[in-house]
């Protein structure tokens, strides 16, 4: 039985760690940069943009569309435990000593258990579960070797327990299903969803509408982040952050990234840099005391 934070972070340790390194659920910053220091207006605003390439990319791609249908039993796995650990902490109980897959997926289906140890809000937790339990033949089928995987698409086929065709799950949905996992998982072991996970946990929803039937939530794509270079400024023997018409900067110029991410240069520092997600500051100016930094800002 999962009763608190530290049985399911035992419990899920392996499974999480998979699927954090083959299909991370926020991609890491990829070299495209938008420099705002020296008061730089939109026509003097410096651009980086790298890319990459390697011979071992296709190959490792094609290991991961291969291992996808294993990826999604240990991705069902971890959303199995949250939500007995959700039921749990909700006060429900089972039927006998131990919470049944079939009970679980009842509750799910009625949207129970004790959200606020995710932090989302409703809509999400809502998603979440009946993706879940739409997904319980799904998941027998692959436990019993009864599935199967098209060569070509890689989408996982099966039928019910009265054989009954089951809606396929794509290579893409599949992956999808881990992200949500994995993002659902690495929240409840730190206490709480923050911001940016929570949109990417929506925007992996979005693509498993199909089997939760919910309504999108629209969020923007999965895409890397942005750094925007920036600088202190120093007023009357103080420093200030100004974040006044960045952030119409920074989407004017890349409207298609989701989130963006803040290094700072500090007057009188050398090499260390302050770092934030963009969406967690405040708007507009604000005083910056460098002996106790705000919650949302960190030296890097």
């Amino acid at each position: 039985m999962i009763n608190s934070q530290a049985d399911f972070e035992d419990a899920t340790v392996f499974e999480l760690y998979v699927l954090e390194k083959l299909h991370p659920a926020i991609e890491k910053h990829q070299g495209a940069s938008l420099d705002l220091r020296g008061g730089s207006t939109i026509a003097g605003t410096r651009i980086s943009i790298s890319a990459t390439a390697s011979m071992s990319g296709a190959a490792e791609s094609r290991l991961k569309d291969q291992v996808a249908p294993l990826l999604f039993g240990s991705a069902w796995k971890l959303l199995d435990l949250l939500l007995e650990f959700a039921l749990n902490k909700a006060g429900l109980t089972p039927n006998r000593r131990d919470w049944t897959i079939a009970e679980k997926q009842q509750h799910a289906l009625n949207g129970a258990g004790d959200c606020t140890l995710l932090g989302c809000v409703p809509a999400v937790w809502d998603a979440m579960c009946r993706v879940y339990g739409a997904t319980v033949e799904h998941r027998h089928c692959l436990i019993h070797r009864t599935a199967a995987v098209d060569d070509v698409t890689g989408s996982l086929q099966g039928v019910d327990r009265n054989g009954q065709q089951l809606r396929a799950l794509s290579r893409d949905e599949q992956v999808a299903f881990a992200k949500v996992a994995s993002l659902a998982a690495r929240g409840v072991i730190v206490g709480g969803i923050d911001q940016r996970s929570e949109d990417h946990l929506k925007y992996q929803l979005d693509q498993l509408v199909n089997h939760s039937g919910c309504a999108t939530f629209g969020v923007g794509g999965s895409s890397a982040p942005v750094e925007i270079e920036l600088e202190l400024l120093e007023e009357d023997g103080s420093h200030y952050l100004d974040l006044t018409d960045v952030m119409t900067k920074a989407r004017r110029t890349f409207p298609t990234v989701a989130h963006f991410d803040l290094v700072i240069d500090v007057p009188g520092e050398s090499g260390r840099k302050l770092v934030a997600n963009a969406e967690n500051c405040p708007a507009g100016k604000t005083k910056i005391d460098l002996s106790s930094l705000p919650a949302w800002l960190e030296y890097r």
